[in-house]
């Protein structure tokens, strides 16, 4: 029974993700750069206008690099990837940014969990698919913002974009650790120095996650495995200290409003335990509630021993909270929504595991006292969950699916009115008889396609590249 219910669960699961992630992929088709996008791309954008070719596009986004590094900012990969954002290719590649950010997402989260759940706990294929589907599902349709995770190329490459690359190397990493390949080290490697030129938001979890790696396996005396583990965070911590040390950043952070690091650590953690109280709603609580036959079924034949739950736990809950250190650090806030929608993958990531992890130790528990655990413990937090999952339903307490806000715009004309406007707008900006562009605000601003616009001031930084980007004298919003 529990093996037929794990195939299907699997299987609805799956199929779920795969048709929630339609209408969003689509409602991309209406998508198109803003801000950064123009800001960043016009160098490479009128390198390629000039007819150079992709060896020279390359070479001026390297340019920009380095000059970023020097005035701006040392995350040398992620900038790389900003001078090549997809409009300097034409609209056509700007609105495939949705799927291909979707599916990153989605692929690197069952790549990361599989050897997580099928080498390493020793689950079912099945157990794999409902996990990691129920894990995707919740990050793609709970996030608490999509514009900026989803549709806005700079912001999504920049965090939702690296979060990925980081489950990627995560999930290459234990793969490597369990069979050793030349070719996953040298991949490792490669990773480590493109990951560390990244946001620090999923960096700092992932370096601290390469630590504990590292000295975990010399303590359980595996000297290969170890020796690789090291070199991978040798080669990170290098290259973090590479992009930490940019004078670009001391320029960057005077404007901002800089607190101590131990301070920046306090505060992560009870941010942390506010972000637990808002985002442990009904569809978490749902998932919750599938899966626990699913995770008391693999507690069976799993290897693992589930030694010290309530450290296993503090470890998971320190991992998720270090996400938000780099942004209390440098900002002292929770920073922008794009950043918050990475540290709210981690705690979806971070709580599935503590509730794996808990509910495991409750079933070696049982176990080893001789608890009549087989039915009624599963049965009675089964009901438990139940019971909290129509007391939120009561006080609707449902927060709405990316899915069901994609299908809403698609219906309801917003997507097809918005991109009206916008193709308006590219008629005068490609007019080279108007060099003087004001604009009044977009009418029709659909959430997550839209997610801002330029400034009334024309001297405004983003104004005067969006304006050289069109090759325009000037450009400007009129607000009212």
């Amino acid at each position: 029974m529990n093996q037929r219910y794990e195939k299907t669960l699997a299987r609805i699961m799956l199929i779920l993700l795969l048709l929630s992630l339609l209408p969003i992929m689509y409602l991309g088709r209406y998508n198109h750069p803003t801000g950064d996008d123009y800001y960043y791309g016009v160098t490479t954008y009128h390198e390629r206008l000039n007819g150079g070719n992709i060896f020279r596009i390359l070479t001026e986004a390297a340019r920009g690099v380095s000059l970023e590094y020097r005035q701006w900012q040392g995350t040398y990969s992620a900038m790389f990837f900003m001078y090549l954002p997809p409009n300097i290719w034409g609209d056509w590649a700007y609105r495939t940014v949705t799927t291909v950010m979707l599916l990153s997402l989605t692929g690197s989260i069952f790549y990361c969990l599989k050897p997580l759940i099928c080498t390493l706990g020793k689950g079912t294929v099945h157990m794999w698919i409902a996990v990691s589907s129920a894990a995707a599902l919740l990050c793609v349709e709970t996030v608490p913002s999509q514009g900026e995770t989803f549709f806005w190329y700079n912001g999504s490459m920049y965090y939702t974009g690296f979060f990925s690359l980081s489950l990627i190397f995560l999930g290459l990493m234990l793969r490597e650790l369990t069979e050793q390949k030349k070719y996953r080290l040298v991949l490792l490697v490669a990773l480590a120095l493109f990951l560390a030129g990244g946001n620090y938001v999923s960096l700092l979890p992932l370096m601290i996650l390469t630590i504990f790696l590292t000295f975990f396996l010399l303590a359980a005396k595996m000297r290969r495995p170890a020796l690789e583990a090291g070199i991978i965070c040798i080669v990170l911590l290098c290259a973090f200290a590479f992009n930490a040390l940019a004078p670009g950043n001391s320029v960057r952070q005077s404007g901002m409003w800089k607190i101590p690091a131990w301070k920046a650590v306090l505060k992560s953690l009870l941010q942390g335990a506010m972000y637990l109280r808002s985002w442990i709603h009904l569809w978490w609580l749902a998932a919750a509630l599938c899966l626990t036959p699913v995770f008391w079924k693999s507690y069976q034949t799993s290897a693992l021993k589930f030694r010290s739950p309530l450290l296993a736990a503090a470890f998971a809950y320190g991992v998720f909270c270090s996400m938000s250190c780099p942004l209390f650090y440098t900002m002292n806030s929770t920073g922008p929504a794009r950043a918050v929608s990475i540290i709210y993958y981690g705690f979806i990531l971070c709580t599935l595991f503590i509730y794996y992890y808990l509910l495991g130790a409750f079933y070696r528990m049982t176990r080893t006292k001789g608890m009549p655990a087989g039915r009624i413990f599963p049965a009675l937090g089964i009901a438990a969950i139940a019971i909290v999952i129509i007391l939120q339903t009561a006080y609707n307490d449902i927060v709405p699916c990316t899915t069901a806000k994609a299908v809403t715009l698609l219906l309801n004309g917003e997507a097809k009115a918005y991109e009206e406007e916008y193709q308006k707008r590219m008629q005068v900006l490609k007019d080279p008889a108007i060099t003087k562009v004001e604009f009044a605000p977009y009418i029709h601003q659909p959430d997550m396609l839209y997610v801002g616009d330029l400034s009334s001031d024309s001297q405004d930084p983003t104004n005067r590249k969006t304006a050289a980007y069109f090759k325009k004298e000037s450009i400007a919003i009129l607000y009212e």
